[in-house]
């Protein structure tokens, strides 16, 4: 439990406003008047709140005003640092209703800090399994002496582990985010693992290509479930912090990797390491609740599937398909590029992409801080041009040009990712939010499939993996310009006035 104390000299009718209930982070109710008044939680994002204030007369219209205030915030993991941030907010006298950098005007309730913050861990664990393949495949190519036309083939075959959580992904919007959630993580989880038992490039393509299903429809489920949860003031900062966590999932894979340096069979100790998920799995199963937006709209059976306005769906489509073109290309055919043309180790590539992803997360912060007040077009649309143009030039240069362009090309690819991602969940109503996500998680990694299979065919001409990837770059810059155009603004709008079919929410539960 933390412990604010405030003690202060304050004229009379400042000590009466201070006497109410509070507003602003906290809705508060007095539960005791007299020498000593006491006030608890009504609604608000603590697990134990408690405030007691004494006030003493001293004379002249002024008097003796004394605080103390107990809490703990109802965020697991990350609820200590929390707990940090929020004692200045509350030792603040000045209890008007207002944004804060770390936290949104409205009062937040302790359901949305829960789920959002067990929604932070499944986004972690999709991210490593996401990603785990792309940062392996060149090791496990060279024990089964694939070539790299061949490592593109088989990243592109991965993909089709999404059909199957597409048809899944749909139950979502009948029988709610967390079964799916709590489902998708553990099958995921679960053929990662057996990839460590690989025999063939095939066996390993075959595993993981269900474990990469599984986590894009699980991260897709953690985007979805948060867009629900998330106040309107916050919701691209939120997300951005959740694309944080997934980045530092997905950098995790690095921390393992230099286990591919002990043997030429040593990259499958990465595939074990999901193991260690399990136990964080089942208490996430027994904590996490349902989002609030799925309950009001079930209880009311909203309209899902035939109230989706076509023409977002078209772009949304078109948009994340064009990206994914070039972006699995650029981002998976890396590793292959330091290690067969720059001769750098599993050690070198672990060193030098956690040296490189590290400082994203500040950029990915304030690019969804800036997109809450700003609106999202402009930063999105700015990120993805000159992130796209920078991971191009990449695999063209060496030294500190490699440096520079890798930076640069990860912090602002990064930043774009969740301003762009909120779209697929804000656009769309709740009943058919999943549906939606699946088709996109399809049809996404149909494009990402195409550009490494496109990437592959240039590289087993002539062509190096630099020719393929700027042949693929004028879809990203294509899509910069659409998205200005194009799209709606949509930061600080709830989603019910985005969505009209959907239900409004009734006063949030504590």
């Amino acid at each position: 439990m933390a412990t604010v104390s405030l003690t202060r000299t304050v004229p009379a009718a400042v000590a009466e406003r201070l006497l109410q209930p509070r507003a602003d982070i906290v809705q508060e109710v007095a539960v005791g008047t007299g020498p000593s008044h006491e006030f608890a939680q009504e609604v608000g994002p603590f697990k134990q709140y408690r405030r007691e204030v004494t006030v003493s007369a001293l004379g002249d219209g002024a008097v003796s005003y004394h605080e103390a205030t107990t809490f703990r915030t109802a965020v697991p993991v990350w609820g200590r640092g929390i707990d940090l941030l929020m004692r200045s907010a509350v030792a603040d006298i000045d209890r008007t209703p207002r944004h804060r950098w770390w936290w949104p005007d409205e009062v937040v309730t302790s359901h949305t800090t829960t789920i959002v913050a067990l929604l932070s861990l499944l986004g972690m664990i999709g991210a490593f399994i996401g990603v785990n393949i792309g940062q392996t495949i060149t090791f496990a190519a060279a024990e089964f002496g694939s070539s790299d036309s061949a490592q593109a083939n088989a990243l592109a075959a991965t993909r089709v582990g999404v059909i199957l959580t597409t048809v899944l992904i749909w139950r979502a919007d009948r029988i709610g985010r967390k079964p799916l959630l709590i489902g998708f993580a553990w099958a995921a989880t679960i053929f990662t693992v057996l990839g460590a038992l690989s025999t063939s490039l095939l066996f390993l393509t075959a595993t993981q290509a269900i474990a990469r299903g599984f986590a894009t429809g699980l991260l897709t489920l953690v985007t979805l479930a948060a867009t629900e949860e998330i106040p309107r003031t916050m919701r691209a900062f939120i997300l951005s912090a959740l694309t944080l966590c997934g980045a530092l999932g997905a950098g995790a894979v690095l921390w393992f990797l230099p286990l591919a340096d002990l043997s030429e069979r040593g990259w499958r100790f990465v595939y074990l390491v999901p193991l260690a998920f399990m136990p964080v799995l089942v208490w996430i199963q027994r904590t996490m609740p349902e989002t609030r937006r799925f309950i009001a709209a079930d209880q009311v059976h909203s309209p899902g599937f035939s109230s989706v306005k076509i023409r977002w769906f078209a772009l949304i489509v078109f948009i994340y398909s064009a990206i994914a073109v070039f972006g699995a290309p650029a981002s998976q055919l890396q590793n292959e590029y330091l290690r067969d043309d720059l001769g750098f180790s599993a050690g070198d590539i672990s060193l030098f992409r956690v040296l490189i992803t590290t400082p994203a997360g500040l950029v990915i912060l304030l690019a969804g801080w800036i997109a809450d007040r700003r609106g999202r077009r402009m930063i999105a649309a700015v990120s993805l041009a000159v992130g796209s143009i920078t991971a191009a030039v990449f695999f063209r240069v060496e030294g500190a040009a490699l440096w520079v362009n890798a930076g640069i090309a990860a912090w602002l690819g990064g930043a774009a990712f969740p301003v762009i991602r909120a779209y697929q969940t804000e656009l769309f109503p709740t009943r058919s939010r999943a549906m939606v996500g699946g088709w996109l998680d399809l049809l996404t990694v149909t494009g990402s499939a195409i550009g490494l299979l496109i990437a592959g065919q240039l590289i087993e001409g002539d062509r190096t993996i630099g020719d393929a990837l700027l042949y693929l770059l004028p879809l990203p810059l294509f899509v910069a310009i659409l998205i200005p155009v194009l799209l709606p603004m949509t930061a600080r709008v709830e989603l019910e006035e985005l969505n009209p079919t959907d239900p409004v929410l009734s006063d949030p539960a504590p």
